[in-house]
């Protein structure tokens, strides 16, 4: 079942529980997705790659406002945010911790030598790793591990 069915599936459950917060969040990820699937104009559904991609812009506009509404002090936006992104994040695949990826960054530097560009490794790195890691993260460790 790809992800806009299991969105579907999710918003039906959370009208049964009653859970609004759950259903509010659920009905604007579904409707991002259809902006999105509409924006690229073609008749099958999007993959689930293109809905991946979409979810995680959703978290990280949401990510940016949390910073934005810390600084004004409402903390009660702040909460409802991070509960939406916990709602989102559900139909995300995991991301590899920190850890994982150093360990990925270094294993893919020893069989590959030559490269000592934080940008060029970044590049390689997402490539191979694709969603499994954020790319801000990735970015970080690769440049770590460089030393630059």
């Amino acid at each position: 079942m790809g992800i806009m069915n299991t969105v579907q599936e999710a918003m039906k459950q959370a009208m049964k529980d009653r859970d609004t917060v759950r259903l509010e969040t659920l009905r604007m990820v579904k409707s991002a997705l259809l902006l999105k699937e509409k924006s690229i104009s073609r008749s099958e559904e999007m993959s689930d790659d293109e809905c991946v991609s979409a979810l995680r812009s959703e978290v990280r506009k949401r990510k940016e406002s949390i910073e934005t509404y810390k600084q004004l002090g409402k903390m009660d936006e702040v909460t409802k945010l991070e509960k939406e992104i916990a709602v989102i994040e559900e139909f995300l695949p995991k991301q590899m911790s920190r850890d994982e990826v150093v360990q990925r960054v270094k294993q893919y530097l020893a069989e590959h030598p030559e490269i000592n560009h934080a940008g060029k490794l970044t590049g390689a790195m997402k490539k191979e790793l694709g969603e499994l890691v954020d790319g801000k993260l990735l970015n970080e460790v690769c440049r770590e591990l460089l030393g630059g």
